[in-house]
């Protein structure tokens, strides 16, 4: 008999009589079989990837740089190549994402943009992570029935994707995305604006810098277009070639106890608009808050004290050093406004470093910063706020480098704000728009317009010093407007109108009161009183009305609709007339109110304007 046979029989009658429910012993198998072990199948183990199983978290990270932070970034500059780290509690978290164009081409884009911000969440979708905006215009109380009503008929907008390419990570569950997919893209919609000219060349566009800290996340992306035709863009060397640079900040938002407060039209404040349909018994479903800075005393029991957390602006270090002290005395000069609601040093100037390592698109700085677009004399004053609150918490104002350069040319066309005039410019464009502002394209005019005619009829000498103290004080007003409205106030286009043209002819008058009720007017250049005050450099009447119902500490009050009512109600006073951009209708004729207008000043427009034509 062969000895397989022979093993084959007694396997067969050792598994007969083998209790089934007793584990096989194969030891003693062995030992029957004369020192020849069998050679028993086993199952094979379970294979470490699955059809279908994505790689191992801690395999895809081992050759990238770590960028830790709120969302951990693995990058690889090499490959043009970076990784985000979503950890489970992050998945439907509402965070904010903060868009800012660094640098553009100079004339069709300018750098230093805010773009837009949103509220977002990150959901998961099979293998793919959605990054979506947030719909925060219509509300209800969650524990009404309607919520469930607006969750199904109104939607979430997808800003992003991108796939998921890691298993979880064995420490905390995280995941990876391609966030190179997700974010390196025509993030500014360049393409679609150009439509013809310029498309998204994505093989040269690229993850410039990446910065992470515990509370944000700072990815700057240097984007390509390419044009198949010549363009028009005489800033670039050739407009086949165009790029741009983004910085795209995500943060988490904070959670304060800011009270959000309500906006009175008497006042005017850009606002954070919802509808709630939580009651139906209102006669509105519109809710508005005002913008505004969380300011709180330090010293709540003083009649005169420090904010816990001022208003900090960083001046960028772009800013020409003969121009800062005229920057940093425009963003001071609110303090005086500050001071009579109890607050004490309420805004503070600091200067950036030039070796600074942060980025001015970082949503936790509020900067002024200087541009270049050739030919193009602007400023504008956008802010972000809370989009559930309307809490300020960042605000980049831009100037324009030629705003100052422009007083060296001549004034060619005294006519061209006739002739060029586009009379519905601001109602069609601004329509409440805190990120356009118009007041120094036509500032820069009016200051060369007066500049010539001081010196021709010899008030005013040509030398250099006397130029540099006009430029100063030119910059001073500027700068006030802007950074006014980047404490939330808008356009008050009536304020000129307080004051007689005798009292503006008057030194001693206008030394004291200045030109105008307002900073946020737009504002010629008074030569009235012969070049004595001919920039409104100090909030009048109105501002310091306005930011008392935007900050004032209502402790004295047990109803805080008291206190504000106690404020609004002031609006009867003559100094403190208001009237916005949908009351002039940007410069047409069809503003009902002919106080409310723009580049004038004084009670008598008609008076005014023939003064001016005597020019």
């Amino acid at each position: 008999m062969s000895k397989v046979r022979l093993i084959t029989i007694i396997l067969f009658f050792g598994l007969l009589f083998t209790d089934p429910f007793e584990p096989l012993n194969i030891d003693f198998l062995k030992q029957k079989s004369n020192q020849h072990p069998v050679s028993v199948k086993k199952t094979p183990p379970p294979s470490k990837k699955k059809a279908g199983t994505l790689p191992a978290y801690e395999e895809i990270i081992k050759d990238f740089f770590l960028v830790d932070g709120l969302f951990s970034i693995y990058w690889d500059k090499e490959k043009n190549k970076f990784l985000m780290s979503i950890k489970p509690d992050q998945l439907d978290e509402v965070y904010l994402a903060n868009l800012t164009r660094k640098s553009g081409d100079g004339m069709y884009y300018d750098s230093g943009s805010m773009l837009w911000e949103f509220p977002f969440i990150f959901s998961r979708l099979a293998n793919t992570l959605q990054l979506i905006h947030i719909n925060t215009d219509f509300r209800a109380d969650q524990s009404s029935a309607i919520y469930k009503s607006i969750q199904n008929n109104l939607s979430n907008s997808i800003f992003a994707t991108a796939k998921i390419i890691s298993s979880p990570s064995k420490d905390d569950g995280a995941i990876l995305i391609d966030a190179t997919e997700m974010f390196v893209r025509d993030i500014g919609y360049v393409s679609q604006q150009r439509k013809g000219k310029y498309r998204f060349d994505k093989s040269n566009s690229y993850a410039s810098d990446l910065q992470s800290y515990p509370h944000n996340t700072e990815i700057e992306i240097t984007a390509h277009f390419i044009s198949p035709k010549w363009t028009d863009s005489f800033t670039l060397p050739n407009s086949h070639s165009m790029t741009h640079v983004y910085h795209i900040s995500l943060s988490a938002i904070p959670e304060t106890n800011f009270s959000p407060r309500l906006v009175d039209d008497r006042i005017g404040y850009f606002s954070t608009i919802y509808q709630d349909y939580t009651s139906t018994l209102k006669e509105t479903p519109y809710v508005r808050y005002i913008n505004r800075w969380d300011l709180k005393k330090k010293h709540p029991e003083k009649s005169l004290s420090e904010p816990i957390k001022p208003i900090v602006f960083w001046l960028e270090n772009t800013i020409p050093i003969e121009f800062r002290a005229a920057v940093r005395e425009g963003v001071l000069a609110w303090n005086k406004a500050f001071e009579k609601i109890g607050f004490k040093n309420a805004l503070v100037v600091k200067q950036m470093p030039d070796d600074a390592t942060w980025h001015p698109g970082d949503a936790r700085y509020n900067t002024i910063r200087w541009i270049v677009q050739p030919g193009s004399g602007y400023a504008v004053g956008p802010s972000r706020a809370n989009p559930y609150t309307g809490e300020l918490y960042d605000a980049d104002i831009r100037i324009s480098a030629d705003f100052t350069r422009a007083f060296y040319r001549e004034f060619d066309e005294f006519v061209h704000p006739v002739i060029d005039d586009n009379p519905i410019t601001l109602w069609e464009e601004e329509k409440h728009n805190h990120a356009k502002c118009e007041y120094a394209d036509n500032l820069q005019d009016q200051m060369i317009l007066a500049w010539h005619s001081l010196t021709s009829q010899g008030h005013v000498d040509d030398s250099p010093s006397n130029l540099q103290q006009y430029i100063h004080d030119g910059l001073v007003d500027l700068v006030l407007h802007e950074v006014g409205h980047t404490l939330g106030l808008r356009h008050n286009f009536k304020a000129s109108s307080v004051f007689s043209i005798e009292d503006l002819s008057t030194p001693d008058f206008t030394n004291h009161m200045g030109i105008s009720g307002s900073v946020m007017d737009y504002h010629p250049v008074s030569l009235l009183d012969n070049g004595n005050t001919m920039f409104q450099t100090q909030p009048g009447p109105y501002d310091d009305w306005a930011i008392a119902y935007g900050y004032t500490v209502c402790s004295n009050h047990h109803y805080e609709e008291d206190c504000l009512e106690s404020i609004a109600s002031q609006s009867n006073d003559p100094l403190l007339a208001y009237g916005t951009d949908e009351d002039a209708f940007g410069l047409s004729s069809r503003g009902i109110d002919p106080l409310c207008n723009t580049w004038d000043i004084g009670g008598d427009p008609i008076l005014y304007y023939s003064r001016q034509l005597d020019l």
